[in-house]
């Protein structure tokens, strides 16, 4: 079954008698990770690399899916497609959100935008493509870390429109300039167009929820702000609204336009307001369909060129709306700017890798930790998923990525999670922070997550000392925070919990899922197993009983040996199907992932556990993980279960309602598909690890067409073979995905890794070459340089000290040392 994305090595990788897969992965990987720089900097039909890899040129805005940029900081964020469409929210992009939008990966049209009109011609286009579709001569969209500029010139006229999240201020700023181009004078009429929301993502009834918002003009600035609601049956003072403002700064305007109808005209054209031509028509939006729009009249001569910004954010109090729309000039725009480019070039290059490959360093360098820290811890949020809400093993995973950029931001999400732990050891599922909004987690592992992160923390640090940290318990009856104990007794809490849920054949129940939430049906009536839980909480049990003894619990250690020891057993007594391990079973008695299933006949993550955990025994082991390569390991990732569910099983789970081959039914799970690269990589199979990670990184794809997703961020799936669009990338940004690719890259690719001893260098032997990483450790900086190739290790450095056989030991004295390994 050959498609358009599959290069004629597919075939092969699907005919195991007649090569490897290994060797198979590796002829593809070779292929996608060539050393052209049109394929290694992703140059394709839309957009390429640029800058150092720093920003994405976006050459075509006319992408096959929207292509995005998150911006925001702890208070405030925006998201951006290339097209210009996305929407702005304060504090929490669930419940406040001060634009309008409505999710649509087609149209992608609803947007805050900036028109522009000719005067004497009449033409109407915009600074971005949406909403006009107004073909450019140059029409260029420059995704970075912070910030996005759109570059286009329409009728000889040159628009450029940067955007971007201050560092502490609640508001987003659009620094515009425009030039003429021409040899004529031209007259240009701007407008800018903000469609309010100010609400949450539920306010879709329009008619009833604009009824709240009003709006007011002071000057050059634009106040709204939503009446806040009663409580039924409650005779309390509203609390506040929140105000929203518009802003422009640095050209004079003619006025503003409140009403939607007013501004669009009769009937409503987006593409070409009615305002455009009439001007401005002053009113109130409280009686109307609310919006702002600034506009004002340019006159430009041949060569001339104008610069202004405007503004759009929130803050409690109108004085506050004031004084930000005001801060903003030109010039204090650009000094912001600067700020934030700085600050994202400090975090993305606090731990560096170069390994000559551009698909790999552009991604480890820039884009990964950015759409780690940006998406998914700061904003919660992107195109595909609107979270705003804490996940526990979500941001808890997420958090992990920092330990080598910066350690106690890991420390400080970790402890964030303590305290959304119940005082017997449950936990919330997800939380909107600084609400009462929440979901206890039914799941059986989630438990388990912050005893895992702990240990990856303590990895990193060595610092046990932590481990007597005081936090809160959530209360069940009250939840609220409760009883008070150490942050250890918060891990041992959670690791009781799932040593007291197990079945009578000594495994734990799957509940309402597994890691793998799509399994959300399979122990509903508490019978169902999880052979992967026991996987999980056997590592858990194993590692901590390395480490209790320090702290004076041997009699625990002992006791967590045992029920190690016990998970061992029961996994391999029942988990084993012959030639793999089952996910576990459901509450009616099937198994899952079995010879015995027609759909879901193999799981990923037992495979792969199976390798990452040691729990099986040698021989298991290598069967485990060679059903994974050849049943489910492809050019572009490592699919999450095959064959994939055709009619929806309500004894499984929602898993199965999805379309076959996509997400987690029978699709490439990128989070799981990074466990596939750490298991090959610890059995030694380090070029099949290799080709595996490359096959998965997005900037590997010159098939942008194909493709679809954007290239220099992690998709959260890609469609497997049982879809019509195999290949196809989706889900992207909001994915912890990111967060695994940056540890497995550092940890197995570079076999550089944070071990309680000390940082362990064990370069696999692959065809990756010579490579430097550069990172901190425990307060040193450790520049490694690796060359040659082979599996003998030699290391030395100037500061002898330091190296003890493969492992770095720290000064803690904020020294620099240089680091050489040589590979035989």
């Amino acid at each position: 079954m050959l498609k358009r994305f599959i290069l004629p090595e597919y075939s092969i990788l699907g005919s195991l008698n007649r090569v490897s897969p290994a060797s198979a992965a590796h002829l593809m990987a070779t292929l996608l990770d060539s050393t052209s720089p049109s394929v290694a900097l992703c140059a394709g039909e839309f957009g390429r690399f640029e800058n150092g890899g720093r920003e994405f040129l976006i050459t075509d805005p006319r992408t096959p899916t929207p292509w995005t940029n998150v911006l925001a900081n702890e208070r405030y964020g925006l998201v951006l497609s290339q097209a210009g469409a996305g929407f702005s929210w304060f504090e929490n992009c669930q419940l406040f959100r001060l634009s309008r939008w409505n999710q649509d990966l087609v149209e992608d049209r609803q947007g805050r935008f900036v028109y522009l009109r000719d005067l004497d011609t009449g033409d109407v286009w915009s600074t971005t493509l949406q909403p006009t579709l107004v073909d450019a001569s140059v029409d260029q969209v420059r995704h970075g870390p912070g910030y996005t500029i759109f570059t286009r010139e329409v009728n000889g006229i040159e628009s450029e429109c940067t955007v971007f999240v201050p560092r502490a201020d609640s508001c987003e700023v659009w620094i515009l300039r425009l030039r003429n181009n021409t040899a004529r004078q031209r007259r240009i009429r701007f407008a800018s167009y903000v469609d309010w929301h100010l609400g949450s993502a539920g306010d879709v009834h329009r008619e009833f929820h604009r009824l709240f918002i009003e709006t007011r003009t002071v000057g050059t600035t634009q106040l709204a702000w939503k009446h806040a609601g009663l409580i039924e049956n409650e005779r309390t003072a509203p609390s506040p609204p929140i105000i929203a403002f518009h802003s422009v700064n640095g050209v004079d305007i003619a006025g503003w336009t409140s009403g939607k109808a007013d501004f669009l005209g009769r009937p409503a054209r987006l593409e070409s307001p009615a305002a455009l031509f009439d001007g401005p028509k002053p009113g109130n939006g409280r009686w109307e369909d609310p919006i702002a729009s600034a506009m004002g009249d340019l006159v430009l001569e041949p060569g001339q060129a104008v610069s202004f910004t405007l503004t759009l954010g929130a803050t409690e109090d109108s004085t506050d709306a004031l004084r930000l729309a005001a801060k903003y000039s030109l010039e204090e725009s650009e000094r912001a700017l600067q700020e934030v480019k700085q600050h994202w070039e400090k975090i993305c290059q606090a731990t560096t890798l170069k390994t000559g490959a551009p698909a790999i360093d552009v991604m480890v360098n820039y884009w990964l930790p950015y759409q780690t820290i940006a998406s998914r811890m700061t904003a919660r949020c992107a195109y595909y998923q609107q979270g705003g809400a804490y996940g526990f093993r979500d941001q808890l995973q997420d958090s992990l990525a920092l330990l080598p950029i910066e350690p106690d931001q890991t420390k400080k999400q970790l402890l964030i999670h303590a305290e959304a732990t119940y005082e017997d050891g449950g936990v919330r599922h997800w939380w909107h922070p600084g609400t009462s909004i929440y979901a206890e987690s039914k799941h059986s592992d989630t438990c388990l997550w912050l005893a895992f992160g702990t240990l990856a923390y303590l990895d990193e640090t060595a610092d046990l000392s932590v481990l007597d940290t005081e936090c809160a318990y959530l209360n069940w009856v009250t939840q609220a925070p409760g009883e008070r104990a150490s942050w250890l007794d918060h891990c041992l809490r959670g690791i009781q919990r799932s040593l007291d849920r197990r079945s009578p054949r000594g495994l734990p129940l799957i509940l309402a899922g597994d890691w793998n939430d799509g399994l959300s049906h399979a122990g509903l009536d508490g019978t169902g197993e999880s052979v992967w839980v026991g996987m999980f909480l056997f590592d858990i049990l194993r590692r901590w009983a390395t480490i209790l003894p320090e702290i004076g619990l041997s009699d625990l250690a002992k006791s967590f040996a045992q029920s190690a020891e016990e998970l061992r057993s029961a996994v391999n007594e029942f988990g084993w199907d012959g030639e793999w391990y089952l996910e576990g079973t459901c509450d009616d008695g099937r198994p899952l992932g079995s010879h015995e299933n027609t759909s879901g006949q193999i799981f990923l993550n037992p495979q792969t556990w199976a390798v990452i955990t040691g729990i099986a025994p040698e021989d298991r082991a290598r069967k485990a993980l060679n059903a994974a390569k050849e049943r489910l390991i492809k050019p572009y990732g490592a699919l999450l279960l095959q064959p994939a569910y055709s009619h929806v099983d309500p004894w499984v789970g929602y898993i199965t309602r999805y379309a076959p081959g996509s997400r987690e039914n029978g699709g490439v799970y990128s989070h799981a598909s990074t466990w596939a690269v750490q298991a090959l990589a610890m059995r030694g199979d380090a070029q099949l690890a290799l080709d595996l990670y490359r096959g998965m990184l997005p900037s590997g794809k010159p098939d942008h067409e194909m493709y679809a997703a954007e290239p220099y961020v992690m998709p959260g799936n890609v469609d497997g073979p049982d879809s019509p669009n195999e290949g196809r990338a989706g889900w992207t940004w909001y994915t912890g995905s990111s967060a695994w690719m940056l540890r497995v890259a550092y940890d197995w690719i570079c076999g550089v890794r944070a071990t309680r001893e000390g940082l362990l260098v064990n370069p696999p032997d692959n065809d990756m070459g010579d490579f430097g990483l550069s990172r901190k450790f425990r307060g040193d900086r450790f520049d490694i340089h690796v060359e040659g190739s082979g599996p003998n290790i030699g290391m030395t450095s100037p500061t002898a000290e330091i190296c003890q056989d493969n492992m770095l030991l720290s000064t803690g004295q904020g020294a620099c040392h240089q680091v050489r390994v040589r590979r035989s």
